[in-house]
């Protein structure tokens, strides 16, 4: 059976190894990246910070992502160049990033589709793969690790689980 594909930015990757999700995705998902976020994962995992601990177990699964590249042939001038490789592979590809990053998210929400990493805490809820509460225990790890007591994708995730 052929996995759903989705494109996967530095933030979502250390967001889903933060609350040992990442490898349950594999499980579900291609995971498709770019060199450069192999790169940005490489230079956090140099400190000996929560950032870098958790760069380095995502690097373990470096042989699982499916490495693609996308000419720029689209550039918006307020965003990183990784997050334009993204983009312009999202949009050749026709498939969903998943990331964290809002301003990349709003930027582009009128040409491609994102979803934030915090989607698969529903997800698998829904296959049986967690329950309600373990969703809202990782979710509470995400924050505190990511330091979002006040971020709105923690905000509305937590409404949405607790609606479940």
């Amino acid at each position: 059976m052929e996995k759903n594909r989705l494109i996967f930015d530095t933030s979502a990757l250390i967001s889903l190894e933060t609350i040992h999700l990442l490898e349950r995705v594999f499980d579900s998902f291609e995971i498709i990246t770019t060199d450069s976020v192999i790169k940005e994962l490489e230079n956090f995992a140099k400190y000996e910070d929560d950032y870098g601990f958790i760069s380095k177990r995502v690097l373990l699964y470096s042989d699982r992502f499916k490495i693609s590249k996308a000419a720029l042939k689209e550039v918006f001038e307020n965003l990183e160049n990784t997050d334009n490789e993204l983009y312009n592979l999202a949009k050749l590809e026709k498939v969903v990033v998943i990331t964290d990053d809002i301003k990349f998210s709003n930027i582009t929400r009128e040409k491609i589709k994102t979803k934030f990493s915090t989607f698969f805490l529903g997800f698998f809820i829904s296959k049986g793969g967690l329950t309600k509460l373990q969703a809202l225990e990782r979710l509470e790890k995400l924050r505190d690790i990511r330091n979002w007591q006040h971020n709105i994708i923690y905000l509305v995730t937590k409404e949405e689980l607790e609606s479940l």
